[in-house]
């Protein structure tokens, strides 16, 4: 399933660079998109008067030497053989509004940015009206072993469709189907012991996702359906990631602002922030788009 036809890349001079590129190379072997931008914003910056008397140069626009620089990062990869659909645009400007502004202007379907950055990244994940994907400077190259995090809503199951398409485009497999089943904390006052939640909540559980695996279009295998127990949501999500070698994370969005995820509240920043794979963060194409435009002033 192709749906990622236009890309942008706000990429920030970092350390996480050469992942994202390498990450949107993925993405566009699969998806074939018509468009990718690669983009970089620098925040304008008042310079006092007597720097500007002693260093002239520093009023000189930065236009051309960050052009030049975001170009050679991308090209002398060699990872983009169809130069023609890669486009690049700088410009002083706020780096999350002026991303979020042209999503809207070139009516991206996907946003791909570095983790680094992570104040950036989790602001840009929370009102981008497209997907986003986080990509951390460590990712590795290839996507051999993704995992879809669900909880058995629509949300999950967009991700799972997602998630299978991407799977099958790298791997040529399935993705894993993985469900944190969160340990009521109670048994530490010794109302019920460990193994018995543990117990109750898996039987119930693995009912949950048989019936949410054989309603997909193209029902996975029931070996790639894992359920893993953990007290913390996110960090058992993680927890599963570090110790079964995932190579990256789907995960479906939903609400007005895309952080209102399958993951609630906050646990979905925490995994932004601290996930050692790319995480990404899919949800119908618009989401958001209205009250997005109205808080960046862009009239209907």
């Amino acid at each position: 399933m192709k749906r990622f036809k236009k890309i942008i890349v706000p990429l920030h001079f970092s350390d996480s660079d050469p992942a994202v590129i390498t990450m949107v190379s993925r993405l566009a072997k699969w998806s074939d998109p018509t468009s990718i931008t690669f983009c970089h914003f620098s925040p304008k910056v008042d310079i006092p008067d007597n720097l500007k008397e002693t260093y002239p140069w520093l009023l000189e626009p930065i236009d051309a030497a960050a052009r030049e620089r975001l170009e050679k990062s991308v090209f002398d990869t060699g990872l983009f053989p169809d130069p023609s659909i890669v486009s690049f645009h700088v410009e002083e400007a706020n780096p999350v509004l002026r991303s979020l502004e042209m999503v809207i202007e070139k009516d991206c379907d996907l946003l791909v940015t570095g983790a680094e950055r992570s104040d950036i990244a989790i602001r840009l994940a929370r009102k981008a009206p497209c997907s986003v994907c986080v990509v951390p400077a460590e990712a590795i190259d290839e996507i051999r072993n993704p995992v879809v995090a669900v909880d058995f809503s629509d949300y999950s199951r967009y991700a799972c469709e997602i998630g299978q398409a991407l799977s099958q485009a790298t791997s040529g497999g399935e993705p894993t189907l993985l469900h944190v089943s969160q340990i009521h904390t109670g048994y530490r006052w010794g109302i019920l012991a460990k193994e018995e939640i543990i117990k109750s909540n898996d039987a119930y559980a693995r009912l949950n996702m048989n019936d949410f695996r054989l309603s997909l279009g193209t029902p996975p295998s029931p070996e790639k359906t894992v359920i893993h127990h953990h007290e913390s949501v996110p960090f058992g999500l993680l927890d599963y990631v570090n110790k079964n070698k995932v190579d990256c994370i789907v995960a479906g969005c939903r609400g007005r602002d895309a952080l209102t995820a399958l993951l609630l509240g906050s646990d979905i920043e925490q995994i932004l922030e601290h996930s050692p794979v790319p995480v990404l963060a899919v949800k119908t194409k618009g989401t958001g788009r209205g009250f997005l435009k109205s808080i960046l002033g862009i009239d209907e």
